[in-house]
């Protein structure tokens, strides 16, 4: 019989943002091993690309319906493998707030001033899937909180009105770290093919029908829009069933902000979220594309790269 608060769990690593990989891509997994003092991690990886900063473990956890970080140490990485290892006793552990049944997530982290790649990621247990607002998150950007009457004005199957967001400002953000709204304008006008995904075309909103992610992914990186498309396996499943996503700017009557505006085409909304919390569902009809009934959208401010929540 295994006696109270022994136990052991572990997570499976997968590569999230690619490009960290040595030979493939880098793998691995990591250990809770749970005592009458506290809880040891243990973390083995293999094929991972030594860099010039150390990396990061971090662990994501709930507290009182709120996210929490703990940066746990660096991750030692010599010729391909990683190794790491840390006590947790549980008197720490308390006064984080933090309990072992509500962590949701392991991150291995290559963190910088004012960006984050996050090579590998655990999702432990009830997390589901990764949530990309955690890397804002990390970088101590908040999402933007739009309450539920101001999500009433963007885009759904039924309202007709605009986006409502109040400007919010980062103090980290400055003039180099700019999204260039209009150069990622002409980019995507030079090109894609313009086209009308919905039934009730909006003066708003321009649509571009994209076809090529690479070409896409070029473009968002060189106006300096960090979205990692290539590592969101949803994202790549809709390009791939339905042969196309849809990427527009989005120009608000109300608030006199421009967003930019991504589509990913699923099933329905039963089909999973490519960002969770942070997308909202459209229907359509359409049966050039099957059994596709709507798209995922999520709306990035060009004022300030930060996501609409």
């Amino acid at each position: 019989m295994v006696p109270a608060g022994y136990y052991k769990k572990y997570v499976i690593l997968e590569e999230l943002d690619p490009g960290f990989g040595i030979q493939g891509a880098p793998e691995g997994f990591a250990r809770f091993e749970g005592n009458r003092n506290g809880i040891t991690l243990s973390l083995q990886i293999r094929r991972l690309r030594e860099g010039t900063a150390p990396y990061t473990v971090i662990l994501i956890y709930e507290k009182n319906n709120e996210i929490g970080v703990l940066r746990a140490g660096n991750l030692d990485v010599s010729h391909m493998n990683g190794i790491f290892r840390r006590n947790l006793d549980y008197e720490a552990i308390r006064s984080l707030g933090m309990a072992p049944e509500n962590i949701r997530y392991i991150l291995i982290a290559a963190e910088h001033r004012d960006r984050i790649f996050l090579p590998m990621i655990g999702i432990c247990g009830k997390a589901g899937a990764w949530d990309e607002s955690i890397r804002q998150r990390l970088l101590r950007k908040e999402p933007v909180r739009v309450e539920k009457h101001e999500k009433e004005f963007l885009l759904n199957g039924e309202s007709e009105k605009s986006a409502v967001e109040a400007p919010v400002r980062d103090p980290d953000y400055d003039g180099k770290n700019k999204i260039d709204a209009l150069s990622l304008e002409r980019k995507l006008k030079e090109t894609f093919e313009k086209t009308e995904p919905f039934l009730n075309p909006r003066h708003d909103y321009v649509w571009y029908k994209i076809n090529d992610l690479a070409k896409l992914s070029n473009i968002l990186f060189a106006c300096n829009m960090k979205i990692p498309l290539f590592a969101n396996p949803k994202i790549l499943v809709g390009l791939f069933k339905y042969r196309h996503l849809i990427a527009g700017i989005y120009r608000s009557d109300r608030n006199r902000m421009n967003y930019f505006v991504l589509g990913i085409p699923a099933k329905d909304d039963a089909d999973g979220k490519p960002f969770e919390k942070i997308c909202r569902w459209v229907g359509v009809s359409n049966p050039e594309y099957g059994d596709m009934s709507g798209y995922w959208l999520v709306y990035i401010n060009l004022a300030n790269g930060e996501f609409v929540s």
